[in-house]
């Protein structure tokens, strides 16, 4: 087995147990939310609105890790066309996270509890894909 074959796992590896913790930090966030602090997660219909739908579950653990296999996919692809990839994956990664937290501070018909929530969701999330992703990807 090659040097680079055996990083390439172990690389592929962090990335696998970096998507499972964003599921679970966002399955922990909701959890939280809902029966500790007695929070109704929602989110907004959409910009300008004051309509909200409820953030089930399933629907927050999935889009956690989607986000993360977005990222991940991204990512192998910035490896395979840019010496730069890590770089490039970072600073696109850390804007999305930086314009995912727009609805939740400043969209109109959510509580104060549900906005905390939501950022720390998405913070929670960000927290767990962004370094370990990083680890082992190329750089300049």
């Amino acid at each position: 087995m090659s040097t680079s074959s055996e990083a390439g796992r172990g690389t592929a590896r962090v990335r696998a147990l970096a998507t499972l913790a964003a599921v679970v930090v966002a399955i922990l966030v909701w959890v939280l939310a809902d029966s500790v602090f007695g929070v109704e997660l929602r989110t907004p219909d959409g910009p300008g609105s004051s309509e909200t739908s409820e953030l089930t579950l399933p629907t927050a653990a999935v889009a956690a890790g989607v986000v993360a296999l977005l990222g991940w996919g991204l990512l192998a692809l910035l490896e395979r066309r840019s010496a730069r990839a890590r770089t490039l994956w970072t600073r696109v990664a850390v804007g999305v996270l930086v314009l995912s937290l727009f609805a939740p501070l400043f969209a109109q018909g959510l509580s104060a509890g549900n906005r905390v929530s939501l950022v720390l969701l998405h913070l929670g999330v960000g927290a767990a894909v962004i370094p370990a992703f990083r680890l082992g990807a190329r750089t300049s």
